[in-house]
């Protein structure tokens, strides 16, 4: 009769924690503004600056909470005047703001097996704290040896929520601005 003793057997990790790779991640906006009541343009821009912390519940996905902390004053559009303007009082305010953060509250389960989520929390932009639900996907490679977690995650916003509400008539700004994140984590620690 052979028997096994339980204690030298290592358990599945059941909680793991991740870290954002910043280098592999990256924060986008999308606005439209009317140039002169004639002309409309598509404004795209990124900020490079994001960190955060991932922790999975693999036994119950939806247990599972993130925090992301973006960096305003790094924002960049490909234009330096309309930049200096984001960071400026007229919108981010970065020298009195320089972070706006994401927590999440809950997540969703809209179809585990495809990894596809809702994942709703707090965004504060300029210490004005909101509700906001962001559509997410695991789009991790899951190849052997590949120990990265990425997702994509997507939502619009509507700038006046968070007093982002700088407009002219002959430069009239869009209210929705659609945000789409691409973070990518890497394991920091496991738990049973």
């Amino acid at each position: 009769m052979t028997t096994t003793n339980d204690r030298n057997q290592v358990p599945a990790a059941t909680v793991t924690t991740w870290e954002i790779d910043p280098e592999a991640s990256r924060v986008e906006f999308t606005a439209h503004m009317r140039l002169m009541f004639v002309m409309k343009v598509t404004v795209q821009g990124r900020f490079s600056d994001v960190a955060g912390t991932l922790t999975v519940d693999e036994r119950e996905p939806t247990n599972s909470q993130v925090t992301i902390t973006i960096g305003t004053a790094n924002l960049d559009t490909k234009l330096a005047a309309r930049d200096k303007h984001l960071r400026s009082v007229d919108f981010f305010d970065v020298e009195h703001y320089p972070t706006m953060t994401f927590t999440s509250q809950r997540i969703e389960a809209l179809d585990q097996a495809a990894g596809q989520y809702k994942v709703t929390g707090t965004l504060r932009i300029r210490e004005v704290t909101r509700e906001v639900s962001l559509d997410a996907w695991d789009i991790s490679s899951r190849t052997a040896g590949d120990s990265r977690l990425t997702l994509n995650l997507t939502t619009v916003l509507d700038r006046r929520d968070w007093g982002l509400t700088w407009s002219r008539p002959i430069q009239q700004i869009a209210d929705e601005v659609n945000l789409a994140l691409t973070v990518q984590f890497v394991p920091v620690s496991s738990a049973v």
